[in-house]
């Protein structure tokens, strides 16, 4: 199996743990705040689904977006404006998208390296495997604001 059929299988199962947690929260509860500043559920959902559009440029262009104030403001107003169905419509899309690109990417070029998050660049493989682990870690703040409003309940 090559790196990126594992990464791309590993993916679409991250989406589908993520939307299968947030829709099993009680009705109303995915628009829950723990805090005055907390992040929501349909927040977190909606987070995944914009980093998913943006990986298809970044996968395809091997460059990441300049993240500029104009740029900030639109993802902040964009993500606002997101319904949690239509966050998961977005997410299933873009991550099927980004799958097809990840199996698509060429063996030779796993190891060139692009400026990612933080200060030194990233090898192409660990930028194919980001939305996967992004999503991970979101499911897993998903998992604890359930425990916040009560939901100890696993599986």
């Amino acid at each position: 199996m090559r790196a990126q059929e594992f990464i791309a299988d590993e993916t679409m199962r991250a989406m589908d743990d993520l939307i299968r947690t947030v829709t099993k929260m009680p009705e109303g509860k995915s628009d829950w705040s723990p805090l005055d500043l907390g992040r929501d559920a349909r927040d977190q959902v909606a987070e995944c689904a914009l980093i998913g559009a943006s990986m298809v440029d970044v996968i395809r262009d091997r460059k990441m977006p300049e993240f500029t104030p104009e740029f900030l403001e639109q993802y902040e107003t964009m993500k606002a404006g997101l319904g949690l169905e239509e966050a998961i419509g977005m997410l299933r899309d873009k991550t099927r998208e980004v799958c097809e690109l990840i199996r698509e990417y060429p063996d030779s070029d796993l190891e060139s390296e692009i400026a990612f998050w933080g200060p030194d660049p990233w090898k192409m493989v660990r930028v194919l495997n980001y939305h996967y682990s992004n999503m991970c870690y979101h499911t897993g703040q998903v998992n604890y604001i359930q425990t916040l409003y009560g939901d100890t309940q696993m599986g």
